[in-house]
């Protein structure tokens, strides 16, 4: 169906400008990257950024290269040992790792892809960015600015801290393909082969992503029936079908179900996003101060920035046609408005608040869908739709204004795009990528570690946020990293980790059957355990059965037998004791 708004003329000189604007954006969108740190993390060898939940992330990949093929595909065995563990619990980024895996044995042992990874984010928001701009305009340097907001959006470069929520990207791809122009059923086909493509992408990237997509292709599959009357209600029932059953397969595929483990988890209505989100700047902005929110609503972080705010506050003066021109897109689109608003009502949860105070309560709304709700406990991302719909929105309702006055327009976005820039903490801090040496045991003694032996038991049992109290111990997440990492280099199992769900029961069982070894002294042969200080005396009692000593501050025991790890790990061990030492 086509448009009128967009058929703007344009000088002979700006022909090119369609073709080019996109890539353009693109290299942009990696500049910014580089200017807000992001430089050493394009080095794949280098792991000296990768805190928190990205280490996680990182462990994930390296074992799945170690792994052997199998069912499912991102299968882990050697992490989190014997519980199941893939590359989607890990958030080792599926498809990514899928990729690479065959390139194995040519990679350096430490690799890494998050920061390319990361880069490759930025530079897509933009390019599809542009493509988004373009809809509204044909000058080049108005689809290059406008473009330019969707990587410089706060809510993405809040979110490389967990790489996989950085797919942006995707939601900005089907903002494209609701408001692009079709002309019949067979444009209307291609859109929705390509909402499939996105679906697919964002099932083997994160969940929550997936999410999104589906809500946002279901509305598109809705315009095209009820609004464009471009596909039957038959045809509509067939493709919903195909577009559902995709990712569930996808999902058997990479792990995420079949796995015996369950989807749920609390947290609904404490990650949330707040009703003011999107001009809360919180801590981001230097010039705009942030509002107070209720604890966990960081995960609903939606700010505009600084920028975009100038032209929400521009937008008022919109001419009272133009005015209702904009009503009637909206009613044109309105299968998408309505999915955004539902995605924010889910972001602000049962609980909702303004400015940090909670107003209203929606429990009775959401609790016919709480078996469901616990999957998308930290539902505060679903305003990113709003968010990039508003951004969106607002670059159309601009350019629309002043399409008479191009240079004014022109001039405007680039005063935002500067604004948006200029006022991210991080560009002058330069310490959004912190370095910081990845965790890795130190003591010579680990590299007499022989293949006689198998796994690295931390004992209790460490998984990280489990509610489990047979887990409960003085070992850290960073221990846990630290173990995992030998467990890499050594091509060992580890019984610890940070899965994203774990079955509790499950868990519990595990490790109360570990201790119930421990306690009558069947300790495997081939197994080194990492003893939590307040176990010492679940050893000591062992006696000779065991030989422990000190490495890296870590109580350390195994199994008596011959061999050069034990014989230096007998050494460690302070006089008169082989386990009394203090971590």
């Amino acid at each position: 169906m086509a448009t009128t708004e967009t058929d703007i003329p344009t000088p002979a000189l700006l022909a090119r400008g369609p073709g080019l604007a996109p890539w353009v954006t693109a290299l942009l969108g990696l500049l910014w990257y580089l200017a807000v740190g992001g430089g050493p993390t394009l080095d794949p060898t280098n792991l000296d950024w990768l805190g928190g939940d990205l280490s996680q992330h990182t462990l994930g990949w390296m074992h799945f290269r170690n792994a052997p093929w199998g069912f499912p595909l991102g299968r882990t065995p050697s992490l989190l040992t014997p519980l199941p563990m893939t590359v989607g619990f890990s958030d080792a980024n599926p498809w990514v790792s899928l990729a690479l895996k065959p390139l194995s044995p040519w990679l350096p042992r430490d690799f890494q892809f998050i920061g390319p990874w990361l880069a490759l984010c930025f530079m897509l928001q933009g390019w599809l960015g542009a493509r988004v701009t373009g809809l509204f305009t044909q000058r080049l340097e108005q689809r290059v600015l406008g473009g330019a907001l969707f990587f410089l959006a706060p809510v993405l470069l809040s979110r490389t801290g967990h790489d996989t929520l950085c797919a942006q990207w995707l939601l900005t791809a089907m903002l494209w393909l609701h408001l692009r122009p079709r002309d019949g059923a067979r444009d209307a086909w291609v859109s929705l082969g390509q909402a499939l493509c996105v679906s697919v992408l964002a099932a083997g990237i994160h969940p929550y992503l997936l999410v999104m997509v589906f809500a946002l292709g279901v509305a598109l599959l809705a315009r095209l029936v009820w609004r464009e009357r471009l596909l039957s209600w038959r045809a509509a029932a067939a493709v919903l079908a195909v577009a559902s059953g995709v990712p569930v397969g996808l999902f058997f595929l990479f792990g995420y179900v079949g796995q015996g483990v369950s989807a749920g988890s609390h947290g609904f209505g404490f990650f949330s996003a707040d009703v003011l989100t999107l001009v809360n700047a919180m801590d981001w902005s230097r010039l705009v101060p942030g509002l107070p929110t209720q604890p966990g609503q960081y995960e609903g972080f939606g700010y505009l920035g600084t920028g975009v705010l100038v032209l929400v506050l521009v937008a008022p003066w919109t001419p009272k046609e133009l005015g209702t021109r904009a009503k009637a897109r909206l009613r044109e689109h309105l299968p998408l408005v309505v999915c955004v608003l539902l995605l924010a009502l889910l972001a602000f949860s049962s609980v909702v608040s303004v400015a940090g105070v909670k107003v209203l309560s929606l429990r009775k709304v959401f609790s016919p869908l709480a078996p469901l709700l616990g999957a998308v406990r930290a539902s505060g991302r679903f305003i990113w739709p709003l968010h990039y719909a508003v951004v969106t929105g607002l670059l159309a309702l601009t350019l629309a204004r002043w399409r008479r006055r191009p240079a004014l327009a022109s001039g405007l976005l680039l005063g935002v795009v500067l604004l948006q820039a200029l006022d991210t903490r991080e560009l002058w801090t330069r310490d959004h990528f912190a370095s910081a040496p990845w965790p890795r045991l130190q003591a010579p003694e680990w590299a007499l570690v022989d293949a006689s032996y198998r796994h690295i038991v931390l004992f209790p049992t460490y998984v990280h946020l489990s509610e489990s109290p047979c887990v409960r111990s003085g070992f850290s997440e960073r221990d846990a990293v630290l173990f995992a990492d030998l467990a890499y280099r050594q091509r060992l199992t580890t019984n610890s980790g940070y899965p994203a769900r774990v079955n509790e029961a499950r868990v519990t069982e595990v490790c109360q059957a570990l201790q119930s070894d421990v306690e009558q002294g069947r300790l495997a042969r081939d197994a080194i355990y990492v003893v939590d200080p307040t176990q010492r005396e679940s050893f000591r009692r062992l006696g000779d059965a065991v030989t422990c000593g000190v490495l890296d501050g870590f109580q350390v025991c195994v199994a008596e037998r011959e061999g050069r790890f034990r014989e230096a790990l007998a050494r460690t061990a302070p006089v008169g004791t082989s386990v009394d030492a203090p971590r």
